[in-house]
């Protein structure tokens, strides 16, 4: 049974009793964990990692109402279910964040109506919630077994929350000093924000209402735990006239995201995670309500739970002939500052044998309103064809392999089984139409073997924008291709080998590390500023791409770092939109890469001859 106030004995300290707390902890080595040789906390073992959740969604503070938004926060309290401790150091990025989140289901429908800025974490104590084999430590760790809680206030105090933008939820990584962490507002100022339209019970009839948490820490993503932080709790909303407040109904679902409510309260909904190669996980939600007169309702959930990559379109397959209606999408507000628009995603009103909703690319808008870690939106239409299990499609906004995935969930069905394969349809979504020994319309070797072939065993044609051997890797992407004339550039390091044979690793001849990226030079351009420097002499490939370094501490470049994003990180120039504040300044570092082995570049040496060390840029 969870708590519904603060764990008893575990009162949480204001932020500079707690500094007292953690620094005679240092002095005087208080606690079980500082005093015993063999710290069975510390990560020295093989196989020890660390573990966050949220083990108790707990207290709830109402902070006010300013035009027509009503802000709130939650008490959380984690507990870490690993081997061994998570870092929880205040004063550099070795601390968990935490994330807040409202959700409404209403009428068959679940929305995400609100989100809050992310609490930044500074002491840990050792509580008992999920275990009472708590190895404490000195406020610095977070102990197996233990428990740390958070108070509303706390989670809601304006001047301890930081931005969810320089946050990469995937890696666990953001950089110090926060962004506006320590500045205040109005009474709903980076908290937890939702409009009192979403929340009065009038407009509302018969809605449930769930809110969310969700710790982000680096090193608990680095063991690979990041996919079970988050958990939801029941709320009940009630009020009048612009006043809105809520309570907590029934214990919080631990390691459990929000989408999960759906399906926990709709037995009608279809869940399915997708997992993005060397990213982080998206989990969709589908459900299809029967209208009457021959038409059903699609209704699509999409969360992204800590993809840094994010989404920027959704694509769901119908068949030739039907008919399309009531397109509808629905996102949740960023405030507070965060830079992303709130442009809603546009759609294709359900043409080429889909409906499709997109936002703007990343190269041509780093700001668009992309489906970003945290956030949820929603995709519906009506149809008047029946459904089946179909795959959809995402695609995403930041670049690399897959640029698209796709997941199998409730569609319109893409067979009338009419006997005649109509365009939409294959022998793969359609046998009894199309599997007839003909290549039809629509068929490739990619989708139809049985009537069209196998595939051929490599990429043959590298310059026609099409998949040939259905790796779902085109053209020059595709290793088969790197030899080809349209693939492989020129001989940039001289050495006789193009293509991905420049990158032999067993052969010391025909690859190198690139060498040192000189001549930075700083210049003031529109809306901020323009580094520029000199390819290195030695590139050791084909072609290298450059990561930027941008430090407010010129001693450190890896917790006081922040990495600039290029829409062309091949080219020798970035542009910079933001200043240092007054009386303080950035200092920059660039280093080359290649895709050979031991592609990383050097960041040169200081005047002292030590070779200069930098954070590596997701």
């Amino acid at each position: 049974m969870q708590p519904t106030g603060p764990e008893p004995g575990a009162r949480p300290l204001p932020r500079a009793a707690r500094w007292i707390v953690a620094l005679f902890g240092v002095l005087v080595s208080i606690g079980p964990a500082a005093a015993q040789g063999g710290d069975p906390n510390q990560c020295d073992a093989e196989g020890d990692e660390p573990d966050v959740i949220v083990g108790s969604i707990h207290q709830k503070e109402r902070w006010g109402a300013l035009g027509g938004i009503t802000a709130f926060s939650l008490g959380t309290t984690s507990c870490n279910v690993g081997s061994c401790w998570l870092n929880w150091i205040d004063f550099n990025n070795q601390h968990p964040v935490i994330g807040q989140n409202m959700y409404r289901l209403k009428d068959g429908r679940f929305e995400h109506v609100g989100q809050s800025w992310l609490k930044h974490g500074f002491f840990a104590l050792s509580g008992t919630l999920c275990s009472q084999d708590c190895v404490g430590t000195n406020g610095s760790h977070l102990g197996v077994n233990c428990s740390d809680p958070y108070s509303s206030f706390l989670n809601g105090k304006q001047d301890e929350l930081g931005p969810k933008f320089e946050v990469n939820a995937s890696t666990g990584f953001h950089p110090h000093p926060v962004t506006d962490h320590n500045n205040t507002g109005n009474v709903i100022y980076k908290r937890l924000q939702v409009h009192n339209a979403d929340l009065d019970p009038i407009l509302n009839p018969a809605a449930l209402y769930f809110v969310e948490a969700q710790y982000v820490a680096e090193d608990d993503a680095l063991a690979g735990n990041q996919n079970n932080n988050s958990s939801y709790r029941k709320i009940l909303v009630s009020g009048s006239a612009g006043v809105f407040d809520f309570a907590f109904d029934g214990s919080t679902k631990q390691q459990q995201s929000g989408i999960r409510a759906w399906a926990d309260h709709d037995s009608g909904v279809e869940e399915v995670e997708i997992d993005i190669p060397g990213d982080g996980r998206l989990i969709l939600a589908a459900k299809v309500t029967e209208l009457g007169g021959g038409t059903w309702h699609y209704e699509y959930a999409l969360q992204n739970l800590n993809s840094h990559r994010a989404a920027r379109s959704f694509a769901v397959p119908i068949p030739a002939g039907a008919t399309v209606t009531n397109i509808g999408f629905h996102d949740v507000d960023y405030h507070s500052g965060e830079p992303f628009n709130g442009m809603d995603w546009s759609n294709n009103g359900g043409s080429s044998f889909a409906v499709t909703w997109t936002t703007d690319a990343q190269a041509t808008n780093p700001n668009a309103n992309a489906l970003r870690w945290g956030t949820l939106y929603n995709f519906r239409f009506d149809a008047d064809v029946p459904p089946a299990i179909h795959d959809v499609t995402v695609g995403f906004f930041r670049p690399g392999l897959p640029e698209s995935m796709t997941a199998q969930t409730i569609t319109p069905s893409l067979c009338d089984a009419d006997g005649s394969c109509d365009p939409g349809e294959n022998c793969g979504n359609c046998a009894t139409d199309c599997a007839n020994g003909s290549c039809d319309a629509g068929e490739t070797v990619c989708n139809c073997a049985v009537d069209c072939g196998p595939p051929p065993p490599a990429e043959g044609a590298c310059s026609d924008f099409v998949d040939n051997d259905c790796d779902q890797i085109p053209d020059c992407f595709d290793p088969d291709c790197c030899a080809t004339a349209p693939c492989s550039g020129p001989d940039g390091d001289g050495d006789g080998v193009l293509g991905c044979g420049d990158c032999i690793g067993t052969d010391g001849s025909v690859w190198a590390t690139p060498g040192e990226v000189t001549g930075l030079l700083l210049a003031k351009g529109p809306g901020g500023s323009v580094l520029s420097w000199n390819p290195p002499a030695s590139p050791g490939a084909v072609q290298v791409i450059y990561e930027v370094l941008r430090s407010r501490d010129p001693q450190d470049f890896v917790l006081s770092t922040t990495c600039l994003a290029s829409l062309t990180p091949q080219l020798p120039t970035v542009s910079d939109p933001q200043l240092p504040l007054p009386g303080l300044l950035f200092t920059y570092l660039v280093r080359a890469e290649n895709t050979c082995p031991n592609g990383t570049g050097t960041l040169g040496a200081g005047s002292d001859g030590v070779p200069r060390v930098g954070r590596t840029c997701p």
